[in-house]
């Protein structure tokens, strides 16, 4: 998903953090204001976000890493998923990623709603 500009009063955005704060292809978590925790990571011109929860046993993705372009991997039992699509790449996960729509807006990483995983 390429990360594009927006007004920051999009239906179903809200502010997560500033571009600025993610380092390319380091995960960072981001507690959102409702409560909910997410990770989002930087890969190249791509902002991807998806819940701070590895769907194999809910370990933090946030502490896992990028291990090819647009791959992360849970740092506990090594599953990989796709970023872009939420699919499994590498077990022992068998349930894809809950992702989130993303859009940036001077400078300011904007979190939608939940996109359908394929």
């Amino acid at each position: 998903m390429q990360a594009r500009k927006t007004s920051v009063k999009a239906e179903g955005f809200r502010r997560a953090l500033l571009l600025t704060d993610l380092e390319l292809g380091v995960p960072k978590a981001c507690l959102m204001a409702d409560g909910e925790r997410l990770c989002i990571v930087r890969d190249g011109n791509d902002v991807f976000a998806m819940v701070d929860r590895c769907p194999h046993r809910d370990f933090n993705l946030s502490s896992g890493e990028m291990v090819a372009p647009g791959v992360i991997e849970c740092p506990w039992h090594g599953a990989q998923f796709d970023c872009q699509t939420g699919a499994v790449l590498q077990g022992p996960a068998t349930d894809a990623l809950t992702l989130y729509a993303v859009r940036i807006e001077n400078g300011t990483v904007l979190v939608g709603p939940h996109r359908s995983s394929t």
